[in-house]
């Protein structure tokens, strides 16, 4: 009888989807993981012959899929869920988002970066791409490491041409805000090249990128240096791109071309560039994104918050269609609930009439999700030699299991199934629903206390 291979995780009978558009469903499975990655993914008999583990996980029939990852979160505005916000205009009735971004600390974003990392485990969510708007970046790496969830971080509010904001959002800018972020050149850069040490660690949870804010607030000379150093540091750059009409006609107006075209022109459109929302686009637009080929990260609830369409036509399902590399993030917790994007995105691209397949948004969440954040070599898959970040749900009722095999329920309705067990890296860091490196409870307790924290801060 042939001795088995001990192995740090043996996953079984599961019903795995692997992210793998030719491959995507494999009943009864079973996957193992050894040294932090996927070892071998197969049939639950076989695998149970040539492994045994100290972490013998039995699904249960239950699904198992690659940890999803959203690509686009402002992680300090949990502190803001469900609250009156103002963030564009001056309010005396609302919660100023502007005031509230600059009151944060070590401590308050330790918190409530903590509390979002729980909040997205507990969703299926393994990794998240912070929108560079935190200002401890060395709490928030700290706060995920604390937790076992993978994380990035570029520098905050990256700018150097503010002019348009206060003139048309006078509510985006404050003193204080641009007291903690100015519009610098030299300070943007220099913070960004801070961010990108966090990489020269070997296999870091929490890694830098290069992020400028977008929408016409940064200057030729600006783009062109966080271009460049992304480029030489091997890294995305990202920023924010046609949210609305408005910024796109004023960049427009500004520059003499779209913020797109300015980019061709700058040489930042190609497949190392994700650009964050792109509501607004022109026809030009379009076609410089599908020629280029850079990714797209979509946020549907906050294009239908902000009635972006009809006026401009949703064009993501073409996009797709184009194989344009579309990922989804929430954007903000303001006033989306984690999870939920992947149904507003069938939703939206209905209004269009162009529905999306009912899985296409889990593959925004997985394997589109890690080529728009650079790591398609390592995440978004189930597959061998990929680093093992890995959820088994529960099936606590019918609702919670699959009849078809691409991972449709898991698009519509993954914020609703109950996560059971996440292994992000190779480490367990969630079993029986609960984290397993810190008190759930605490976290909780600590962010809820930091979040009156913050928000009488602001008051003031």
């Amino acid at each position: 009888m042939a001795v088995k291979q001990q192995i740090d995780h043996l996953i079984v009978n599961g019903e795995i989807f692997t992210g793998e558009r030719a491959s995507p469903y494999i009943k009864d499975g079973a996957i193992a993981v050894d040294g932090g990655r996927i070892l071998a993914i197969g049939d639950t008999r076989a695998l149970s012959e040539r492994y045994l583990s100290p972490d013998f996980i039995d699904a249960g029939g239950a699904i198992v899929h690659p940890g999803m990852i959203d690509t686009h979160i402002h992680a300090t505005s949990i502190a803001l869920h469900s609250l009156p916000v103002s963030i564009d205009e001056i309010s005396q009735s609302k919660v100023s988002y502007a005031d509230v971004k600059v009151q944060t600390d070590d401590e308050s974003t330790d918190a409530l970066v903590a509390a979002a990392a729980v909040a997205l485990l507990r969703r299926g969510y393994t990794c998240f791409m912070e929108a560079g708007t935190v200002f401890e970046t060395d709490a928030f790496a700290s706060a995920l490491q604390r937790i076992g969830m993978r994380g990035m971080v570029s520098a905050p509010f990256g700018w150097d041409d503010v002019s348009d904001f206060e003139s048309h959002a006078p509510g985006m800018i404050t003193k204080r805000l641009l007291e903690r972020a100015p519009a610098d050149r030299a300070t943007v850069i220099r913070r960004l090249e801070r961010e990108l040490t966090r990489n020269a660690d070997k296999d870091p949870l929490v890694t830098g990128y290069v992020c400028l804010y977008g929408e016409g607030s940064a200057t030729d000379a600006l783009t062109r240096d966080a271009i460049d150093l992304a480029l030489e540091a091997g890294v995305i750059f990202n920023q924010h791109q046609g949210f609305i009409h408005m910024w796109r006609e004023l960049e427009t107006r500004k520059y003499g071309k779209s913020g797109v075209a300015r980019l061709h022109q700058l040489g930042a459109l190609h497949e190392r560039t994700t650009l964050s929302h792109m509501n607004s686009m022109s026809d030009l637009d379009a076609e410089l994104v599908v020629e280029h080929r850079p990714g797209i990260t979509w946020c549907p609830n906050n294009a239908l918050h902000r009635a972006v369409h009809p006026a401009d036509p949703c064009r993501m399902p073409k996009l797709i269609e184009q194989s344009v590399c579309v990922s989804l993030g929430i954007d903000t917790t303001m006033y989306h609930a984690l999870g939920t994007a992947g149904m507003a995105s069938l939703l939206l691209s209905a209004t269009s009439g162009q529905r999306l397949d009912d899985a296409e948004p889990f593959y925004m969440q997985t394997a589109n999700a890690a080529r728009n954040i650079g790591f398609s070599d390592e995440l978004g898959t189930l597959s061998v030699g990929k680093r093992a970040d890995i959820v088994v749900r529960a099936s606590e009722d019918i609702t919670h299991t699959a009849m078809e095999k691409v991972g449709g329920l898991l698009a519509l309705s993954s914020s609703q199934i109950p996560v059971d067990v996440v292994i992000i890296d190779g480490k367990l860091v969630m079993k029986g629903g609960r984290l397993t490196r810190v008190d759930q409870a605490e976290v909780l307790h600590h962010a809820l206390a930091q979040r009156r924290r913050v928000l009488e801060r602001a008051a003031t």
